[in-house]
This record gives structure tokens, sequence and C-alpha cells, in this order.
């Protein structure tokens, strides 16, 4: 079993603004997801995630996360915890690291603009 996982070399998927590498570590947790997240302005919807907190470090860059209605400034070093059911969105050119548990699947994730 691995416990060392790559970052993927292409790109698993891309949307709404932003682009992401997702670490295929399924094979040893099914509870966890990690994925690199890159944004030159942001994520372009509002969204409300209705089983994951998401966890978001910010790896390089700046910019600023609305949650719940509240606008609160982030840079490099920050972390950022969205627990689930909360409305969110992000503005920023930013290398984010993003830690979902349990792990992420489009039908938990509702748009809400």
């Amino acid at each position: 079993m691995e416990h060392v996982f790559k970052l993927p070399k292409e790109y698993s998927f891309e949307k709404v603004g932003i682009k992401g590498k997702t670490f295929e570590t399924q094979s040893l947790s099914d509870k966890v997801e990690f994925n690199i997240i890159e944004t030159e302005t942001g994520h372009e919807t509002k969204i409300i995630e209705k089983e994951c907190t998401f966890s978001y470090f910010i790896l390089d860059g700046e910019g600023s996360f609305e949650i719940d209605d509240k606008i609160e400034k982030c840079e490099k070093g920050d972390l950022v915890l969205i627990p689930n059911n909360t409305p969110f969105i992000y503005k920023g050119k930013m290398k984010l690291l993003l830690v979902t548990v349990p792990a992420w699947s489009p039908e938990q994730e509702e748009t809400l603009n």
C-alpha cells in the first residue's frame, strides 16, 4: 500500500475560475481528500457544501474568503476552515491546499449564484 503520493502532473479538474490536481489517496482512505487548487481570480460562484468540512491552506498568493456573509482577508501561510452547510466564495490569485473531510463528491455541493 502506498503512503507517499506524488503531485499529479495533469490537472484533475477545471471549473468556475479554478483548476486543481487531486491526490489519488482513495486506496488509503475514503474519509479525506487532498487537492492543490490554483486560481488567478477566485472561485466564480458561491457554494454550500452539504457534507464536507473544507480546510484551505494558502500556499501562495493572497485574497479573501466570504464565509457566511463575512469577508476575511487571507495570505500565504493562513489556514481557512469552512464547516459543512456554510455558504462561501473566495477571490484572489492563490495556490491552495484543499483538504476535505469526508472526501468530496459533486452531489454534495450546491451552487448559490
